[in-house]
């Protein structure tokens, strides 16, 4: 994520076809006028426009609701991922107390940032974390990991059991999906023809669409206040940083 904030702000990236909602605040934070937003990515078959962060636990473990993990590990994904960090981050803020510097008034007795939502769930497939973070829609079939998400990465992977493994004790509210961007650096007529080509290439040639954004989606319009929840989040966190 932060490979791409950095491309966007310096003008190394000229669009980016799926972006963590959080990764776009901080693009927004440092610069509100970097980029524009071409629009969201919404779901082919059931038209949902976002996802959960949810905390999960191995199957075979006692832990059945978020307060069993006092004095337990726990698995983060990354600084800038909404659902890996962000959303999770607020709520254990708010039903904790602290922050994840001090282990949220030291209720868990680690907290570990692993890199990503498959590296989480792995993390609690192998006792290296009692629970962690991921991301997934929860719709559709439970057993194929739900129509989008990290489990179904893992499931297609070399995990095919996995959702008999694991068992989701958290979900956060509704994360709106990550707009695709598209760099205000680039002169203004071909920074229009680029758009113009990704929105041509979601409707004529939408299986070669659906490959570039790894999932059956389409785009649908977006604004910046879509987000703007997420940019408050963001805020408020780089404050609590600085204090």
């Amino acid at each position: 994520y932060a490979g791409v904030i950095q491309g966007l702000l310096g003008g190394k990236i000229d669009m980016v076809l799926s972006m963590s909602p959080a990764s776009y605040a901080s693009v927004y934070l440092q610069d509100a006028k970097a980029v524009d937003i071409v629009g969201i990515l919404v779901d082919d078959k059931d038209g949902s426009k976002g996802y959960h962060s949810v905390v999960i636990v191995k199957n075979d473990s006692p832990y059945k609701k978020l307060e069993d993990l006092k004095g337990k590990s726990f698995g983060m994904a990354d600084p800038d991922s909404t659902s890996g960090f962000l959303m999770p981050n607020q709520a254990f803020k708010k039903q904790f107390g602290g922050s994840v510097d001090d282990k949220y008034n030291g209720f868990f007795s680690s907290v570990t940032f692993s890199g990503g939502h498959e590296q989480d769930i792995l993390g609690v497939l192998n006792n290296q974390f009692d629970g962690a973070v991921t991301w997934s829609s929860l719709v559709g079939d439970y057993n194929s990991g739900y129509s989008s998400g990290a489990f179904g990465r893992l499931i297609r992977m070399d995990h095919p059991d996995l959702m008999k493994q694991i068992r989701i004790i958290w979900q956060s509210p509704l994360i709106p999906n990550g707009p695709l961007l598209v760099s205000n650096k680039l002169p203004a007529d071909f920074k229009q023809k680029v758009v113009e080509t990704i929105q041509k290439l979601d409707k004529e040639q939408h299986a070669c669409f659906v490959k570039a954004v790894g999932g059956a989606q389409h785009i649908g319009p977006a604004s910046v206040a879509d987000y703007q929840n997420i940019i408050d989040m963001k805020r408020d966190l780089a404050k609590g940083q600085r204090g």
